[in-house]
């Protein structure tokens, strides 16, 4: 096995209370002795008692304030600005990391100079873990498989972040297909390793009420967010047959506009009919083909929302990142040097 590099490891979180103990004991024991580590929480306002916790282990932690734009992206960006390891994981405070896979992702990028990130399959979990779930722990074998873009637990080249650009902080939501539409417009890959990286806890089923928090959460104005951002970067073309179906609706929409707007200019509301009647037979077909109701306006309301968060998006004003802050003018932060060989054991 080469010889293991340092790393960084990023995690965000807000109010966190209930689950950063668990990430952090799971850092510790799944680090090898041999790798140098340093650990930075970066803090979205928590008012829960969260930095408390985390202040009984061997953590860099950053608190960002109320008063800035706070997201999973910006969190990241900020998080990057402090960490010093030549390979940075990111996390999210509902996770767990899982044995194996940090160890053998270190060995990808260090055998493989054009690959950028290394992923793994995150295991969604709800409520208590049983027997079944912990024993899928295992890694055998480094296999992999390219992918476009990785998940919200993956680990990167800091270099290849340097050349391609960190994480946007403005943008609320689809930040890791943007980034890593960059890293591979820049020449770098993408994997997924065949085995468990994380385990997720904060996995919301499809539910109506689901959608609807994201809604509150703002997370459906990344789309046209990054639509804006790319209008003249020459990558637009490539997100949209990427992402391309976030579009669908938009397109559905500005249909259904003209029809409607025909109908008030010519008078005839046989356009407005057609509208209606096209709708009532997707929402029957959708309900037929899923058997269920629920799922149909499940379905629909997913789609509108999608419709409204991308318009929103583009109409929201693209910021350069290096205009978030990420000092101490903007940043609260344990400066305290941080020995990059020390264990990653909770203090006493």
């Amino acid at each position: 096995m080469s010889q293991m590099k340092d790393i960084s490891i990023v995690i965000i979180g807000r109010n966190a209370e209930w689950s950063i103990a668990r990430l952090l004991d799971s850092v510790a024991s799944s680090v090898p002795a041999n790798l140098p580590t340093e650990v930075i929480y970066v803090d979205s306002a928590s008012s829960d008692r969260t930095l408390e916790i985390v202040g009984r282990y061997p953590v860099k932690p950053v608190c960002l304030t109320a008063s800035q734009r706070l997201c999973a992206s910006a969190g990241r960006f900020v998080g990057s600005q402090y960490a010093t390891g030549k390979y940075i994981v990111f996390a999210d405070s509902d996770m767990e990391l899982l044995n194996g896979w940090l160890e053998r992702a270190v060995q990808v990028l260090d055998r493989f100079p054009k690959i950028a990130v290394v992923s793994g399959r995150q295991i969604d979990t709800e409520g208590q873990l049983t027997s079944e779930t912990v024993a899928v722990g295992g890694c055998e074998e480094n296999s992999f498989k390219e992918i476009r873009f990785a998940g919200s637990a993956a680990m990167f080249r800091r270099e290849v972040l340097d050349v391609a650009g960190s994480w946007n902080p403005y943008i609320i939501s689809d930040e890791e297909p943007e980034l890593c539409l960059r890293i591979r417009h820049a020449g770098y890959k993408i994997v997924e390793l065949q085995c468990p990286s994380v385990r997720h806890y904060g996995y919301l089923p499809p539910t109506i009420g689901a959608l609807l928090s994201r809604r509150r959460r703002h997370l459906f104005v990344g789309y046209g967010q990054v639509i804006r951002y790319h209008l003249r970067t020459g990558l637009l073309s490539a997100y949209l047959r990427e992402r391309g179906w976030v579009v669908i609706p938009a397109l559905a929409g500005a249909a259904a506009a003209v029809a409607i707007l025909a109908s008030f200019l010519s008078g005839n509301i046989v356009w407005l009919l057609g509208v209606c009647a096209t709708l009532l037979l997707v929402f029957a077909a959708d309900a037929l083909r899923s058997h269920s109701f629920y799922k149909a306006c499940f379905h629909m309301l997913h789609r509108t929302l999608i419709l409204e968060g991308t318009i929103r998006g583009v109409f929201m004003r693209p910021h350069p990142s290096n205009e978030y802050p990420h000092d101490a003018q903007g940043v609260s932060a344990n400066r305290a040097s941080i020995d990059p060989t020390m264990s990653t054991q909770r203090s006493a």
